[in-house]
């Protein structure tokens, strides 16, 4: 069978090896896409990850911080030094941010009812207020 020479028929060995290469680059594209995507999702549940584990523990920090640290500065303590401040902005934002979300009915970070995030949150400032006379009075 005679095949001609140029690419009427699309069949000539330069128009082959276009679509090789066009294929490839094609499936190297694809190739990029989908592990980017697999990134960003592994990056997204580890981010979610650390929220759902850490969240509860820095509202509880930020409460009992919160407190503390005016307490301490009221009665001449020692209240962390230089950091004291920065310590005490952060927790008043993050303890802001917790009180923000229930009062707004926010759902919880973590897979709980809402109701019993409030709870545990109410829990945390009590447990706060009850360290913070503790370590007053000690």
């Amino acid at each position: 069978m005679l095949r001609p020479s140029d690419s009427f028929l699309g069949s000539s060995r330069a128009t082959h090896r276009a679509n090789v290469r066009a294929e490839r680059l094609k499936t190297f594209a694809q190739l990029a896409r989908v592990s980017r995507s697999t990134a960003q999702r592994v990056w997204n549940a580890a981010v979610d990850l650390a929220l759902l584990c850490g969240l509860p523990f820095a509202y509880l920090a930020a409460s009992y911080l919160a407190l503390d640290l005016p307490a301490r500065w009221l009665a001449h303590r020692g209240a962390y030094g230089r950091w004291g401040l920065l310590l005490f902005a952060l927790s008043v934002v993050v303890a802001v941010a917790g009180l923000r979300r229930a009062l707004r009915n926010a759902p919880p970070v973590a897979p709980v009812r809402p109701k019993f995030a409030k709870a545990m949150l109410g829990l945390s400032w009590i447990a706060a207020i009850l360290c913070t006379i503790g370590d007053l009075a000690s």
